[in-house]
């Protein structure tokens, strides 16, 4: 195989990738942005107690599917506000 047929079945693997990844969001990416800034600020004031309470208070606060977003989180390796920032907002912001 050359290497152009190499990088487009990449190119082709990347993108659904991130199809699959976008499909199974719990809620909009914009709505993660806007979790990303609040857990941002509160974290900076707070600091991270290895625990969820700040996006669980994100979540409730806007009306969002809490069980489902709690267990996508954990799914994509996340089990502390910190850990959405440092996991969850580059894939976000890549999408």
């Amino acid at each position: 195989m050359d290497k152009n047929k190499k990088k487009e079945l990449k190119q082709k693997y990347d993108e659904e990738q991130k199809m699959t990844f976008v499909a199974t969001l719990p809620f909009s990416s914009m709505l993660f942005e806007s979790l990303f800034d609040y857990l941002d600020e509160i974290l900076g004031e707070h600091g991270c107690d290895d625990t969820l309470k700040y996006t669980i208070k994100f979540l409730e606060d806007n009306e969002l599917p809490i069980d489902e977003s709690l267990n996508w989180l954990r799914d994509n390796g996340v089990f502390c506000d910190c850990e959405v920032l440092a996991n969850i907002e580059d894939k976000i912001s890549e999408i």
